[in-house]
């Protein structure tokens, strides 16, 4: 049986950025920001932001910080 992300109901996410938040994203990432900080800046659930986190870091939009996604 496969198993597939996000399957539960009780989960809530949105993959859908418009272009100024993901740019506001990336400003607050590269100043260090927190994906709770930017979850709550942004308005959105901070599931969605660790998503964008690993997208933009996988096109090489955003580095690796030292202390990680928090």
């Amino acid at each position: 049986m496969d198993y597939y992300l996000f399957e539960d109901e009780s989960i809530e996410v949105n993959m859908v950025f418009t272009e100024s938040e993901v740019y506001d994203f990336i400003a607050y990432w590269q100043n260090g920001h927190s994906v709770q900080r930017i979850a709550d800046l942004l308005e959105r659930n901070p599931l969605d932001i660790a998503l964008l986190v690993m997208d933009r870091a996988e096109v090489g939009e955003i580095k690796q910080r030292p202390n990680g996604i928090f």
